[in-house]
């Protein structure tokens, strides 16, 4: 081939390819995905998983908004060496596990394209003997997921997903007989006389 049958191919292959794009169909989100999102999980808000108690249905969005303001700086520190006190702190804190609010990283596959979830900087109980581990309280909820587009819209669908709503201390586990069962710990000062 010459350099001019070349230069022609390559004209035509742009060319071909800048068309085939342009004919690509474009799709938007469905205007009603908030809705759709709000009436799954029984219509009960994912975020108040994240509350033990007082909260109502009238000052959810603000307390929440407390939640993952406590969870700011935490994401920022270690682990605390001590239990933080306070009656005017929230229960996330206030344990031998303590967790914030964080954010999943954006998706535009899925809706809601970010979620809340607890994480903590804890790997062990704080004040805890022995090798007492924080480990994670899953809950699982439904959210839709794209699948693909029609009439210039994407469509989704529902699926499950699981996300830790609150982190405990927990008691390492043995296998006995191919059983697995939670060992007893006796009290710090060593097991009751009779």
């Amino acid at each position: 081939m010459n350099f001019i049958n070349i230069l022609k191919a390559v004209v035509l292959f742009i060319f071909y390819s800048f068309i085939s794009v342009k004919s690509a169909p474009t799709c938007t989100d469905p205007s009603n995905l908030q809705t759709r999102f709000n009436s799954l999980n029984g219509g009960v808000d994912y975020r108040s998983l994240f509350f033990t108690e007082g909260w109502t249905q009238n000052t959810l969005e603000a307390d929440f908004g407390q939640l993952v303001y406590f969870g700011i700086d935490k994401a920022q520190s270690s682990c605390p060496s001590t239990f933080l006190k306070g009656s005017n702190l929230p229960l996330m804190v206030r344990t031998s596990c303590p967790w914030y609010l964080e954010k999943t990283p954006y998706s535009a596959e899925t809706f809601p394209h970010e979620l809340y979830r607890a994480s903590t900087k804890c790997t062990k109980c704080i004040d805890a003997s022995g090798d007492q581990k924080c480990s994670p309280i899953q809950q699982k909820i439904q959210v839709l997921k794209r699948a693909g587009c029609a009439n210039g819209y994407y469509k989704y669908e529902v699926t499950d997903t699981y996300i830790p709503v609150a982190f405990v201390c927990e008691q390492p586990r043995e296998v006995v007989n191919d059983v697995q069962i939670t060992t007893a710990r006796p009290p710090a000062d060593g097991p009751e006389e009779m």
